[in-house]
């Protein structure tokens, strides 16, 4: 009687274990995918800024010539 509880108790202990495995491997799964999504946001945010500064700075940059091809004309 007493080894059959030990070996039932045995086969708990396994069972515990190997649920803790799997649910350790799901959170990390879980976070793994988590960071994933949020590092693709944070790009896609960062990707929004350069190219509003880009297009910020093209605009001066048309701005800037307009006004040296309008001031060389004037000066001909």
């Amino acid at each position: 009687m007493e080894l059959e509880l030990k070996k039932m108790y045995d086969i708990v202990i396994s069972i515990q274990e190997e649920m803790f495995y799997l649910l350790q491997e799901k959170w990390d799964i879980h976070l793994f995918l988590t960071n994933a999504v949020y590092d693709l946001f944070f790009k896609e945010e960062e990707m929004q800024v350069l190219n509003k500064t880009t297009n910020n700075r093209m605009a001066w940059l048309s701005f800037l010539s307009l006004i040296v091809c309008l001031s060389v004309a004037g000066l001909q």
